[in-house]
């Protein structure tokens, strides 16, 4: 990255573009917090002058009443924010949804903003998103923008600004440009799509550790989620994100019945650093990460994070991999302790036809 990049330090000395990104949501089965969605996008202190609102088609009988309200509550808010539905045909997953959806309107606007039904905004949130939008738009290394704070606890002290760059992205609060999606090109990727071939060759900070984990289980698991294959696209082409210290967006999905990713209770992690009144403003002076975020985790804080992920396994592959890059006999033991204890669980897998 080029640290003698000039950029505004300021948001608010930034212009707002003269015709405004969409503001592109998807939905489904959740009428009762796209609603409160809806409410927050109403009471923003910028409103944007058009919504595309993509609605998967039901999976069976029981969705549709769901979906029906959903499409309801978007045509009572149209009266006061134009909002084009798009119902989908067939039913096509969250994942299929939201990139069909960003390739679709890119092909026609140059920027999106978005959000999904269980992402709650603060009043500032399409203001500043926009305006964000406008500052790094000829910055190509930046591949998104995300007003959801996603970085490790202590990084806190050494942050005086009120973004980040970052090689970790969520998508509460998310958007990019057409050509920067053009350029990832999820359209064309498998569900667990990782350019660096196995979870355990991402390189790894005290950042990308938590990519590296949940690239692990889409593996395992053969599950998919666009934001990690994102993230991990990102990273192997060396382009970064920008992300608030602070999140002007919450999650407000965790434990609904209608909840597909996160099921069960929501952890503490998850919405502390949300603040309703956060208005953010300065920005960093260059594209470098902060220094904690840009030098790898030494190989001993790997194998201890791995560890301490109690139902993560090693596959040999795996095994051999990291045991031969490890640069500390610690690290060594470590690394045969989790491939012995978890042997088991491998085992059991293998006995299921599950992938190891």
């Amino acid at each position: 990255m080029n640290s003698d990049v000039k950029l505004p330090t300021s948001l608010d000395d930034v212009l707002l573009p003269e015709e405004s990104p969409p503001l592109v949501l998807t939905a489904f089965t959740r009428p009762d917090l796209l609603k409160d969605v809806l409410e927050g996008i109403s009471q923003q202190s910028l409103l944007p002058s058009k919504m595309i609102a993509f609605v998967d088609s039901p999976r069976n009988v029981n969705d549709k009443p769901l979906i029906e309200q959903c499409i309801s509550l978007l045509k009572d808010f149209s009266t006061l924010i134009p909002v084009d539905i798009v119902p989908r045909t067939n039913n096509l997953g969250c994942d299929q949804n939201v990139i069909l959806a960003f390739t679709e309107v890119l092909s026609s606007y140059d920027s999106l903003v978005y959000i999904e039904d269980d992402t709650m905004t603060n009043p500032y949130f399409y203001d500043r998103m926009c305006r964000l939008l406008e500052v790094y738009r000829d910055h190509k290394q930046v591949c998104s923008i995300s007003s959801y704070a996603s970085i490790p606890a202590d990084l806190d002290t050494q942050i005086d600004t009120d973004f980040i760059v970052s090689n970790r992205v969520f998508s509460w609060g998310f958007a990019t440009w057409a050509d920067q999606w053009k350029e990832i090109d999820l359209i064309n990727q498998s569900g667990q799509y990782n350019p660096f071939g196995s979870f355990y060759k991402i390189p790894a900070t005290s950042q990308t550790k938590m990519t590296m984990v949940n690239q692990f289980w889409l593996e395992k698991n053969q599950k998919t989620d666009w934001v990690i294959t994102l993230t991990l696209v990102a990273l192997y082409h060396h382009k970064v994100h920008i992300i608030p210290t602070t999140s002007f967006t919450y999650n407000n999905g965790f434990g609904h019945p209608e909840s597909n990713t996160y099921k069960g209770k929501e952890e503490s992690w998850v919405n502390a650093r949300y603040d309703v009144n956060f208005r953010p403003n300065s920005l960093p002076s260059s594209l470098e990460l902060p220094t904690q975020l840009r030098f790898p985790l030494r190989d001993i804080d790997l194998t201890r994070h791995l560890l301490n992920h109690k139902e993560l396994w090693l596959s040999p592959s795996a095994f051999i991999y990291l045991f031969k890059n490890a640069k500390s006999f610690s690290s060594m033991l470590l690394l045969l302790k989790i491939f012995i204890t978890r042997l088991p669980i491998m085992l059991r897998r293998w006995r299921s036809n599950l992938p190891i």
